[in-house]
């Protein structure tokens, strides 16, 4: 939504019957209209160009662009449709619509002199010439244009002020191609982009109408510049994405477009630019036959050129120069410039004197008398309506032709420049059919926007050397939509001279070139001849001199000037052709183009006076004196000032006078002294609004029967009534839309409030509106609702989407752009007319036949006499009168309405009600209402309800002196409901008594246990707790843990499967084996963390400990039961030291004083062969010997060992002997 900002004027009251119309009307002449043009009714600076130019239906066209694509757009027309007008038209626009003022054109050197003629006498812009370091301090003074060069400009463009120009225009814009595709872009380009990138311009409008080369980098270069300049992304994209999609031939030459590209490219490139074709604009343009009038020089003449040709080779370029277009020009031209420069010391008063000489004594020249007879040829084809331009660049030549005509009877105009005065009468004769005069002789200097197309043959009596003053001269007689099919140029030359074969050539061919081409400064360009010089001279006039010095020196130039003529013929072909590519790759505009939202439909401005009326009313409004004059003039006297002014633009001629029309300065700053001070035309209706509410508000109480006492004010609401004119200003960056908005505001809704001071008369000046009671809030919603400025806002929040779309991913354009299409609202409350009254709230005191004092406030309109507001009339059920409401009262027992003091308070409620249904409170001694009383529960008495309290055990209510507090519960309960502990002493509610089980002891049951196993009652300290589960029991009920000797509650026991003791059950574990509950400490543990009875422990042989029957293994050896940590791993336990003695591993001799004993015990189980012990170890309880015995057979010759265990108590071999032998594996037992 767009941003608002709401102000206010200082409004003043008018001093005159007619200052507020014309006040308002000045407010409507101020207004600044949007840059929206649809068709030329729409334009605003027409006044200032409508006598001076009529532009053709696609020069305005041009202008529309324009503004619809702000703010940046190139123009690309075919040559010769007039781009320089189509741009004089878009900044006279713009200055007309307040938006520029100061505009900086660039372009080339060349094309200067044409910009500074066509802006003043086209458009009356001034414009000033400002090349090199010029450019820095260059600054028109209010409204105008600086041209410069493109080399000026990019020299020196950092060192002007940021906000010196509003606007940029870069003609022949195509000089900034090449910023892609080269390998060094040039400067200029580069630092144009720069300038386009940092947004230093408002508005920028680019032009050109030449082939821009046919490389496809041209274009991509311009469209990035544009796309910059609006702070978009190319929507070419990067270099390598253009190349990749768009160039069809070698990346370089990009000359050919790929065909299935052409329909984007096209949109893209008329996305940004305009492009009218000849054949579009359909305007007929006259042809050019261009020859050479070629006369014999005189004997004097070539004398002339003798004299001159040493001499000057030894002078500088510019002299030279001068010498030899005056020289061309006229004897007279020539003797006139050496005598001023031999005065000045430039040339030897010897050369002067020589050539005085000769031009003193010859007879007319050859050119007068080839004009003569060029005079006499047009007269025998048109004796009645011939005309004829004669163009000379001197006024000493001028001034002869003059003389020479008019000795043969020629009726002759002259326009040089300080003819301006008889101009347009010179102009009209000519004009006239049949003319008065015939033949106009003219120079450069005050030929500007002359128009001669009335005819047709223009004779060049010397040629300039700058071939774009040439063109201008043309220009004057060749325009578009002439009503002759061609026109004729002559080139008087002396036959035989340099004059003919150096600068006739190569004019002519210039000439007629520049006819088919239509641009003079692109074909110099083209033909390799530059034309951009900052130092002085253009290429071409320096060629010329360059020939011209050497065919006087008597060198043969006729090579070199072929030269030229032929580089200009090949520069023609070539721009042709390129002409020919290039608008086969645009195309026309059908179908493509710039497509943004629908144009705004505004309503037209509607004035309610015309300029005239307004500023004779304005003047008048402001003392000044106006007074009739003959030919539509009008005298305006002040303060012993005088001027005289004038409304059209013809009035008044001969007389000084200034126009005063929408637009020019005048009418501007009269607008500005008119709306300089704001001004309402605001009626303050009240005379004395307290009195007369005051005698409203007695005449109301009497009515009624009561006696009026005081009066007072006690609000003062103002009160606005009429119509607001707000000033809206919608903005963006670059346009901006102002609406008159007229406001009705109604007293309901535009009131205000304020104090006493309000009373007063409204003053003359009013500084804050809101003291009228205006709404501002309301005056806002209702201005920012006008449909025009809803419209303009709409049309730029559109384009802002678009705009925004186009910067594509960078964030930072988007935001800029953002910032500026999104419309900013500024409100000015500039006018008030309507009336201002006051609505007074007041409060009004009387009686009845009574003491008692009544108000009653009322509302009023004091002005009118009207009772807004006032209190209802009711009836009195006790007295039978009628009064206000507000007096009556309603009894709270019956609910009858009755006076006021006819009704008692209470003195408890402020409640109210009749005598009879009130009584006093035994209590207190006040006096209450009946329903308010109550009987206390233990004195009997009336009591006011609100002084009782109930107890908090039975509910009765009683006085609080009858109340005790239960110090347990804090609960209130009356005395006889309270107990005394006899635990604490301390007062308790007898609903919540306990007693004793041990002592028998009362008191409050916070004070007691419950046993836990008895459920009874019983005091802290007459309980035992269990040291388990913290629980406290009747003494004699807890039982002491045979082990830790604790007292605890007979359940937290439990009795020894293997001891019979009772002990805590958290210390017995359960036997694995047979589930019986045993202590921990008797217990047998496995290594896995079962446990069984002692009883149920097994005897491990070996180590002679009793074991958890899990740990015992089956010895595979000895058939014995063993610990598992003494039997060998594996599938058939074991016992592991028997195996190492076996395997040989461990030679043990434990217990070696036993082994014949044990050998011999050995035999007997073996049975036969030879025993003896080879190695024993003794078991762990050392009860026990594992036995390595070595049993020989076979006379000793087979041995094998035998395993068992002895045991030492019972001198006895127990369990299995396992005999084997030993092998490389270890021993193997034999089966």
């Amino acid at each position: 939504m767009p941003s608002l900002n709401f102000q206010t004027r200082i409004l003043r009251r008018k001093t005159t019957p007619e200052e507020y119309r014309v006040y308002r009307a000045g407010l409507e002449w101020d207004l600044t209209d949007p840059i929206v043009i649809e068709k030329r009714e729409d334009l605003k600076s027409e006044s200032q160009w409508r006598d001076r130019v009529e532009p053709y239906r696609h020069q305005v066209n041009n202008l529309i662009t324009f503004c619809r694509r702000l703010p940046v757009t190139l123009l690309a027309d075919d040559v010769g449709l007039g781009k320089t007008i189509s741009a004089g038209l878009i900044i006279s626009e713009l200055i007309s619509r307040s938006r520029v003022s100061n505009i900086l054109v660039v372009c080339p050197k060349l094309l200067g002199p044409q910009w500074q003629e066509e802006l003043l006498t086209k458009f009356n812009i001034p414009s000033e010439i400002a090349i090199g370091k010029d450019l820095i301090g260059a600054d028109p003074e209010e409204t105008g244009a600086i041209i410069t060069t493109y080399n000026s400009a990019r020299l020196h463009l950092d060192s002007i002020p940021q906000d010196r120009f509003q606007m940029l225009v870069l003609d022949e814009a195509h000089k900034l191609r090449n910023l892609y595709g080269v390998e060094n872009p040039p400067q200029v380009a580069t630092r144009f982009r720069k300038a386009l990138a940092e947004r230093r311009f408002r508005f920028v409008l680019m032009l050109t109408a030449t082939p821009i080369q046919n490389r496809l980098w041209d274009l991509y270069s311009l469209v990035d510049l544009l796309t910059v300049a609006r702070g978009h992304q190319n929507p070419f994209g990067s270099e390598g994405m253009f190349a990749r999609k768009f160039i069809a031939d070698n990346r370089e030459q990009a000359r050919q477009l790929k065909v299935e590209a052409r329909d984007e490219f096209r949109s893209i490139v008329y996305g940004y630019m305009s492009r009218v074709r000849r054949n579009d604009a359909d305007l007929s343009f006259p042809d050019r036959k261009v020859q050479m009038h070629k006369v014999d020089p005189t004997t004097a003449e070539l004398q002339l050129i003798a004299a001159i040709a040493k001499p000057i080779q030894l002078l500088n370029r510019l002299v030279q120069i001068s010498i030899l277009q005056a020289l061309t020009s006229s004897p007279d031209a020539l003797m006139a410039q050496l005598n001023n420069m031999a005065r000045k010391g430039t040339v030897p008063q010897e050369l002067a004197a020589t050539v005085r000489a000769i031009v003193t004594a010859m007879p007319p020249s050859a050119k007068l008398q080839g004009l003569g007879r060029l005079i006499e040829q047009l007269k025998g084809e048109d004796p009645q309506r011939w005309r004829l331009v004669v163009f000379t660049g001197r006024l000493e030549t001028q001034t002869t032709i003059l003389a020479f005509l008019e000795q043969h009877g020629l009726k002759v105009g002259i326009i040089n420049g300080s003819s301006g005065a008889r101009n347009q009468e010179t102009m009209a004769r000519f004009r006239k059919n049949p003319p008065d005069c015939h033949v106009i002789v003219s120079t450069e200097a005050g030929s500007e926007g002359i128009n001669l197309q009335v005819a047709n043959v223009l004779v060049n009596y010397d040629l300039p050397w700058n071939p774009m003053i040439v063109e201008q001269r043309i220009g004057r007689v060749q325009r578009l939509a002439s009503k002759h099919a061609s026109v004729a140029i002559f080139n008087i030359m002396l036959r035989g001279t340099f004059e003919e074969y150096i600068v006739g050539r190569l004019m002519e061919k210039l000439q007629m070139a520049s006819h088919a081409i239509g641009d003079i400064e692109a074909l110099l360009e083209a033909s390799g001849i530059s034309s951009e010089d900052e130092n002085g001279a253009t290429g071409f006039d320096e060629k010329i001199r360059q020939l011209v010095i050497a065919a006087l020196a008597g060198m043969d130039m006729e090579a070199a000037t072929r030269q030229a003529v032929e580089s200009i013929d090949k520069a023609k072909s070539i721009m042709v052709l390129e002409e020919e590519n290039i608008n086969a790759m645009l195309g026309g505009m059908e179908g493509v183009g710039f497509v943004g939202p629908r144009a705004p439909t505004l309503p037209g401005v509607v004035r309610s006076m015309t300029p005239r009326d307004f500023t004779l009313a304005a003047f008048k409004s402001l003392g000044v004196r106006v007074t009739p004059q003959p030919h539509d003039l009008y005298l305006a006297e002040e303060n012993g000032g005088r001027e005289h002014i004038r409304f059209e633009e013809s009035a008044g001629a001969g007389t000084r006078s200034t126009l005063y029309a929408p637009g020019t300065a005048g009418f501007l700053r009269l607008v500005g002294r008119v709306i300089a001070t704001g001004v309402h035309e605001v009626q303050d209706l009240d005379q004395n609004p307290a009195k007369e509410s005051e005698e409203l508000a007695r005449r109301w109480v009497l009515t009624f029967g009561g006696t009026p006492k005081e009066v007072e004010v006690e609000v003062v609401r103002r009160c606005f009534e009429g119509t607001a004119l707000v000033r809206v200003r919608a903005t963006v960056a670059h346009d901006s839309y102002e609406r008159l908005v007229e406001v009705s505001c109604s007293p309901t809704e535009h009131s205000a409030q304020t104090d006493r001071s309000g009373l007063g008369p409204l003053l003359r000046t009013i500084e804050n509106p809101i003291t009228l009671g205006l709404n501002i809030e309301s005056l806002a919603d209702a201005a920012k609702l006008d449909a025009a400025i809803s419209e303009f806002s709409r049309f730029y929040l559109e384009r802002r989407t678009q705009e925004m779309q186009a910067a594509g991913g960078d964030e930072r354009k988007k935001k800029k752009l953002e910032d500026e299409f999104t419309p900013r609202l500024e409100m000015t409350l500039v006018a008030l007319e309507g009336s201002l009254h006051r609505q007074l709230k007041v409060q009004v005191q009387y009686r009845f036949d009574t003491d008692f004092k009544y108000s009653s406030t009322l509302t009023t309109i004091p002005h009118t006499g009207e009772l807004v507001d006032a209190p209802e009339l009711g009836l009195c059920s006790q007295s039978g009168e009628t009064v206000p409401e507000t007096c009556l009262n309603q009894c709270q027992i019956t609910g009858e309405k009755v006076l006021q003091h006819l009704l008692i308070r209470s003195e408890i409620s402020s409640r109210f009600a009749l005598p009879e249904h009130t009584v006093l409170c035994s209590l207190s001694g006040k006096r209450v209402l009946k329903d308010e009383a109550e009987l206390s529960a233990v004195s009997g008495c009336l009591v006011a309800g609100s002084l009782l309290k109930t107890s908090a055990l039975s509910g009765k209510r009683a006085e609080a002196g009858h109340f005790g507090v239960c110090e347990f519960t804090k609960a209130e309960a009356l005395n006889t409901e309270l107990a005394m502990s006899e635990v604490s002493e301390k007062r308790y509610r007898v609903d919540e008594q306990m007693r004793s089980a041990v002592s028998g002891k009362t008191g409050h049951k916070s004070e007691f246990l419950i046993c836990h196993e008895t459920r009874q009652p019983l005091l802290v300290s007459e309980a035992e707790q269990c040291e388990v589960s913290s629980h406290y029991v009747k003494p004699g009920i807890l039982e002491e843990c045979a082990i830790t000797k604790k007292r605890v509650l007979p359940l937290e026991l439990e009795r020894c499967a293997a001891t019979g003791k009772r002990a805590l059950r958290r210390i017995f574990v359960t036997s694995s084996l047979s589930e019986a509950r045993i202590l921990e400490d008797v217990a047998v543990r496995s290594t896995t963390g079962k446990f069984c009875a002692p009883v149920e422990a097994k005897l491990c042989l070996w180590s002679g400990r009793k074991c958890h029957p899990d740990d015992l293994r089956v010895c595979w050896l000895t058939d014995l039961p063993i610990h598992f940590e003494f039997a060998m791993a594996g599938r058939f336990p074991r016992l592991e030291p028997l195996v190492d003695l076996l395997n040989g591993t461990k030679r043990t001799a434990d217990e070696s004083q036993l082994w014949e004993v044990i050998a011999t015990k050995v035999s007997v189980v073996m049975g036969k062969g030879r025993c003896g012990v080879v190695a024993a170890i003794l078991s762990p309880d050392r009860l026990h010997l594992a036995i390595c015995a070595e049993v020989r057979t076979l006379l000793g010759f087979r041995v094998r060992h035998a395993g068992m265990v002895y045991s030492i108590n019972d001198h006895s071999i127990i369990g299995r002997a396992a005999q084997g032998e030993r092998t490389l594996a270890g021993w193997a037992e034999l089966k």
